[in-house]
């Protein structure tokens, strides 16, 4: 498949099977965030695997909103995607922190992996940090930035031309 075939075929899943991700389907999948590039190489990533009834629970105490069958959208695998806020590279001149870029390309390196191993995922933000730093007593420094959502779809891709209305034209895409 190629990479654009694999994008295109990637949703948001909130419907989960009742189905446990094997371990070597769970392990690829973090390697697949490990081996991300960041800023500088600093590797300022760190994930946790939340696969347990009682990690799940708590992954959904982060946000009521979405929590469904003991989970979130009842998943049975979430990655709580943090970083070393210290280890993380610094822009000299307007202190830009690479924190948020870098999860970012590993939480988007695992959800293609976990696309590619075909589950289904959804890359949640909305969530409140402060509870996810007391659910999981995260060290200090440590800030958790996403959840990724991921399991055995229960639910499907809309169809070619609903996706294609929501999709931003390339007119608008490129600026010129």
């Amino acid at each position: 498949m190629s990479y654009l075939d694999l994008a295109r075929g990637r949703y948001s899943c909130r419907e989960f099977e009742d189905r446990a991700v094997e371990q070597a389907v769970v392990d690829a999948i973090v390697e697949a965030g490990r081996i991300a590039p960041s800023a500088c190489n600093n590797h300022p990533s760190r994930v946790m695997v939340l696969d347990t009834p009682e990690l799940l629970e708590k992954a959904a105490a982060c946000q009521p909103r979405f929590a469904r069958d003991g989970s979130i959208f009842g998943a049975p695998l979430v990655f709580l995607i943090c970083s070393v806020t210290d280890d993380a590279w610094v822009r000299p001149y307007d202190q830009m922190n690479s924190n948020e870029i870098d999860t970012s390309i590993v939480c988007d390196q695992m959800m293609m992996e976990a696309t590619e191993q075909g589950l289904g995922t959804c890359w949640v933000c909305h969530f409140k940090p402060e509870v996810a730093q007391e659910q999981f007593n995260l060290p200090k420094g440590v800030y958790p930035y996403h959840m990724l959502v991921c399991g055995y779809p229960a639910d499907h891709i809309a169809d070619p031309e609903h996706r294609e209305a929501r999709t931003i034209p390339l007119s608008d895409f490129l600026l010129k």
